[in-house]
């Protein structure tokens, strides 16, 4: 899990710097029309990201929730869990429930007892789902590798 945020976590600047070291070299040296293609591909590389990045499981949301509310977070955990681009709707729905429930992530610490247990019902939907997901995965696995 950590491996997978720091990649997240070099990947994403590492692009854009990319991307605009060769916009400014493109700029900076116009005869050189081959930085132009270079340009385009940064461009397409971080398009096809964000179109087949996956959704977190509804686990890893529930844990990163459970991580936020007990103030176990570090580095870019607040921001990633902020800026999620989710787009299974039940999933998204939770995530944003969470948001309005708490508020800004980092401060999730200090909120009171009912803003705490409507956190923490919203991380058992999570797990509850994920559950179901997991056991509908298992039975389709099941009947697809039938006799």
């Amino acid at each position: 899990m950590r491996t997978k945020k720091a990649a997240k976590l070099l990947v994403g600047p590492g692009c854009l710097v990319s991307i605009v070291a060769l916009l400014l070299a493109a700029i900076l040296y116009p005869r050189a029309k081959w930085l132009f293609a270079c340009v385009l591909i940064g461009i397409a590389l971080v398009i096809l990201n964000a179109l087949f990045s996956k959704d977190p499981t509804p686990r890893a949301l529930a844990e990163d929730i459970e991580r936020l509310l007990t103030g176990n977070y570090g580095g870019w955990d607040v921001d990633d869990f902020e800026h999620q681009r989710i787009r299974d709707p039940q999933l998204r729905e939770l995530w944003r429930r969470s948001l309005d429930i708490g508020g800004l992530p980092e401060e999730w610490v200090r909120l009171n007892e009912e803003r705490r247990s409507q956190l923490q019902e919203i991380m058992r939907q999570l797990r509850a789902m994920g559950e179901a997901r997991e056991l509908e995965e298992d039975n389709q696995g099941v009947h697809n590798a039938g006799p």
